[in-house]
């Protein structure tokens, strides 16, 4: 709705999921041989990286609270403004 009306954020939004779109489209050719390979079955990170599931959620944690804490950092430089 927000395109038909007009809005250039949404048209940006919009203008990005085309280009997106297109650009998968024109390189998947190259990425294809590495997509049929093989199959490597159900795969997990934990199996992936021969670490203990825990360590796995931990990490996600981490990020999380880094990112958050990331976030409020900057939201304080850029609120004095």
């Amino acid at each position: 709705m927000a395109v038909a009306t007009g809005k250039v954020d949404a048209m940006v939004y919009a203008g990005g999921l085309f280009v997106g779109m297109f650009f998968y489209g024109e390189i998947s050719t190259v990425f294809e041989p590495f997509v049929n390979s093989t199959s490597m079955g159900e795969l997990t990170i934990p199996q992936y990286f021969n670490v203990p599931y825990i360590a796995v959620v931990i990490a996600v944690i981490a990020m999380a609270l880094g990112g958050f804490y990331g976030a409020t950092l900057i939201e304080k430089k850029f609120s004095s403004r």
